[in-house]
């Protein structure tokens, strides 16, 4: 069988009471892994439709992670850990007596229920109600949130947001990817959920979305700064991975199979502003930009430092005595540095967040 079939499998166990200590510990990799978050909150929805009779749709996923830390929160205060009885309990209620979570499923399907997105009169919808906001087109979608953000949102992509930021934070659930620009508001972080990461800003603008080669999950930062960390609301079973900072042009990855972040730059690197809020473009750029005469490598790399906040290490200072002559301007950086490495016959490489030049230099 395979590893769907397999979880599918050792849930049944698990909710008979069947399961030995082996499966037992190979069900809750599974769920630490959170690959399988959506079959389980099918299996929520599915024997609460045969238990109440209601319709199956969609569980959104910061539902069915609240699901699986409740299920790790009462693991954790579970003195005997293979259940004795035989008796076959129905998965939704085990999990109301192990967590009150059905509470949560209730609600949910009573809101989708007398709200659908077909027909919801979004105007007289009470302040602090979850809104979703599906794009199921093949163009970008804009969403105006209560506090001035905006989220453009990509095609085949998902949001869950309220309609007011009632509480100390501002949260909002991605599924897919999204680029938002957030208002600044220092007493109220705005907190962005994918799968099992976290991502706090005060004000800036960054991008979330999955690298669907690798399935690992990427935040790239366009102004500003922002923290990205595990949900500690899902792994508090476990100890969570320490957070990153992330800058300007960089991107924090994360990598689920070892649980770890890795920030890099970004693959094409924008020019900002010194203030590091407003990003540049073509249109607000000095026109004498990047364009030199016989200009001192030295000066250059200065230069395309502070325009896009990207450190650049040269191994070779005698690189430094190098002139270079041209029109560089409508390059982006890493086109703009192989044709200044091209004409002084040097080399460079990305390493982390910083650019290494090499080469023999010039007398």
């Amino acid at each position: 069988m395979n590893k769907a079939e397999r979880f599918q499998y050792l849930l049944q166990r698990y909710v008979a009471g069947d399961i030995t200590s082996a499966e037992h510990e190979e069900l809750f990799e599974y769920l630490s892994a959170h690959d399988f978050d959506e079959q389980l909150g099918e299996n929520i929805l599915q024997d609460l439709a045969n238990q109440q009779e209601y319709e199956q749709t969609d569980l959104p996923p910061h539902i069915s992670q609240e699901i699986i830390h409740n299920i790790f929160a009462a693991e954790k205060n579970t003195q005997t850990i293979l259940p004795v009885t035989k008796k076959v309990i129905p998965l939704w209620k085990w999990i109301a007596a192990a967590s009150a979570i059905l509470m949560v499923v209730s609600s949910y399907w009573f809101y989708i229920h007398k709200y659908s997105m077909h027909d919801r009169n979004f105007a007289s919808i009470i302040p602090g109600t979850d809104l979703i906001q599906k794009n199921n087109t093949d163009t970008q979608q804009v969403i105006l949130l209560n506090d001035g953000s905006k989220v453009f949102l990509r095609p085949k992509s998902t949001l869950h947001y309220p309609v007011s930021f009632n509480t100390t934070t501002r949260e909002v659930y991605l599924e897919g990817e999204a680029f938002f620009e957030v208002a600044k508001n220092p007493k109220k972080p705005f907190l962005v959920f994918y799968n099992n990461i976290v991502t706090r800003v005060l004000g800036t603008s960054f991008t979330v979305n999955t690298n669907t080669e690798t399935g690992n999950v990427e935040v790239s930062v366009r102004t500003g700064r922002v923290q990205v960390y595990e949900n500690d609301r899902l792994l508090q079973s476990a100890s969570s991975t320490k957070g990153v900072i992330v800058t300007p042009n960089q991107r924090a990855v994360y990598k689920h199979t070892n649980r770890a972040f890795e920030v890099t730059l970004v693959e094409a690197p924008q020019p900002i502003a010194a203030n590091e809020q407003e990003p540049l473009n073509s249109n607000n750029l000095q026109p004498s930009a990047f364009i030199y005469e016989q200009e001192k490598l030295k000066n250059i790399f200065s230069q395309l430092e502070k325009a896009y906040g990207i450190e650049i290490v040269v191994e070779n200072t005698n690189l430094y005595n190098c002139v270079f002559t041209g029109d560089i301007s409508v390059s982006d950086l890493f086109t703009k540095l192989k044709i200044i490495c091209l004409t002084t016959n040097s080399s460079f490489e990305i390493n982390g967040t910083k650019i290494l030049i090499k080469g023999k230099g010039c007398n």
